[in-house]
């Protein structure tokens, strides 16, 4: 339902852009939501952004949809608005999403525009962007509920209904006179607690928190492993410094699983615009290369296997099929082992115990395609039994050699401090397809030429 809304919503700005109807076209902005405003936005062209950007009068809405769009497409709204404009968007946004905007701008740019932003937030801002945009601290929000452990349940609960300047108050953070996080409570008992109080006797003092360069994947790990709606950031001191709340996490979990599949499947980091040859042919040819390579290589181990070839020519049949099973279950493998390393449920000091079961459902899977292609080759060859244990042989070898490669690969990746996400696609495939033809022509050498 929400597709067909979106697509709706899309047909029908681009009809009454391309007939200059403004009036109804404003009228239709107003009324959409900022997120799917943001989403309508992405669908257009720059100048047409633009365009319709400027057609949103609603200052909270105009930052809002910015902090929905991409960094890319908001960067360029924002520097083809005028300066005044721009400032005073930013100055609606939360601290966390204009550091993120700045960073992706142009220096001199991102500079002008945080020179017109003075006061508070601009110090905050500037606070942000020391830290590396994949860390704590650089997709943390200085906004947030801190109280010394000495004040009550009263006089808490009063800030937290004037606290207008927080994103998300889900919790008040407890910090001793030097500023350092000592506990946390969340609102609900919070506001079942007696008045008088004090915040260090019913404050839970286990608080799980984050240094402010702890790897943005591994604060979305440890949010989702405890349930958190937020998260406290601090420095080397355990000085509270901001919060890291869900919205930000989903987003990572989003930015970090799109990364991961683009490089499993050998096409770069991030996504690019479909239109743009260019950037697609620059991220993609590399790993392309790698490919290329390593299947002429198959072609050099291909070739000193003549003789057999031409005297079994119904070898050739059983080419695509045992180089297809093993690079899917080698791709299998790899999958199960980036996700799970990325997941968190596999250290790489598991490797005996990871590879060890990958090997045994590869067994079992051989020796049941094994036996069917085995005996499909039996039947094509002129019912040789020779050849039909050559291909049943040949069949449970690729897949030990795919499961192998497909596990350990990620694996010495990740030992080695490689992302092992990159370890897929090209890497796999084309070693899974090199050693599995080898084994296939080895095996049919030894057989075939001891029945001859």
């Amino acid at each position: 339902m929400a597709g067909n809304r979106s697509t709706l919503l899309f047909d029908a700005t681009q009809r009454l852009l391309r007939r200059g109807a403004f009036p109804h076209l404003k009228r239709i902005i107003a009324k959409t939501h900022p997120a799917d405003l943001a989403h309508l936005l992405g669908r257009f062209d720059e100048d047409q952004q633009v365009q319709l950007f400027g057609l949103l009068t609603d200052l909270e809405a105009r930052a809002q949809v910015l902090a929905e769009l991409g960094d890319e497409d908001a960067g360029t709204i924002l520097q083809r608005i005028p300066r005044a404009q721009a400032v005073e968007i930013l100055r609606e946004m939360d601290n966390d999403d204009v550091a993120d905007l700045l960073g992706a701008l142009p220096e001199a740019v991102s500079q002008e525009l945080l020179a017109q932003m003075t006061g508070e937030d601009s110090f905050e801002v500037e606070g942000l962007l020391r830290y590396s945009e994949d860390t704590a601290g650089g997709i943390m929000t200085p906004e947030f509920v801190g109280l010394p452990e000495t004040a009550t349940v009263g006089q808490a609960i009063e800030l937290v209904r004037h606290k207008r300047d927080v994103e998300m108050a889900f919790y008040v953070y407890v910090v001793n006179s030097l500023g350092q996080l000592v506990g946390v409570l969340s609102l609900r008992k919070l506001v079942v607690s007696d008045d008088g109080t004090l915040l260090k006797d019913v404050m839970e003092p286990g608080v799980v928190s984050v240094r402010t360069d702890t790897d943005q994947e591994e604060v979305a790990r440890i949010v989702a492993r405890y349930n958190l709606l937020a998260i406290p950031v601090v420095d080397d001191r355990n000085t509270l410094l901001g919060i890291v709340t869900v919205d930000d996490v989903i987003d990572v979990l989003k930015d970090e699983a799109t990364e991961d599949i683009l490089k499993m499947a050998g096409a770069g980091q991030e996504l690019v615009d479909s239109a743009s040859v260019g950037s697609s042919i620059r991220t993609r040819w590399p790993w392309l290369m790698v490919a290329f390579f390593a299947e002429i290589l198959g072609v050099v181990v291909v070739a000193p296997f003549g003789a057999p070839l031409e005297a079994h020519y119904y070898m050739a049949f059983f080419i695509p099929i045992i180089i297809a099973m093993g690079g899917n279950v080698g791709t299998q493998s790899a999958t199960i082992i980036v996700r799970s390393l990325a997941t968190g449920h596999l250290i790489p000091r598991e490797v005996r115990e990871a590879y060890w079961r990958e090997l045994r459902v590869a067994l079992l899977l051989g020796v049941i395609y094994g036996a069917l292609a085995g005996g499909a080759g039996w039947i094509l060859s002129g019912w040789s039994p020779g050849f039909g244990i050559t291909v049943a042989v040949s069949m449970v070898a690729a897949m030990i050699i795919a499961v192998t490669v497909g596990a350990l690969l990620p694996l010495f990746f990740a030992r080695i401090r490689i992302d092992p996400a990159v370890a897929t696609g090209p890497f796999v495939t084309s070693a899974v397809d090199v050693l599995g033809l080898l084994s296939y022509f080895l095996i049919a050498s030894v057989i075939l030429s001891a029945r001859s």
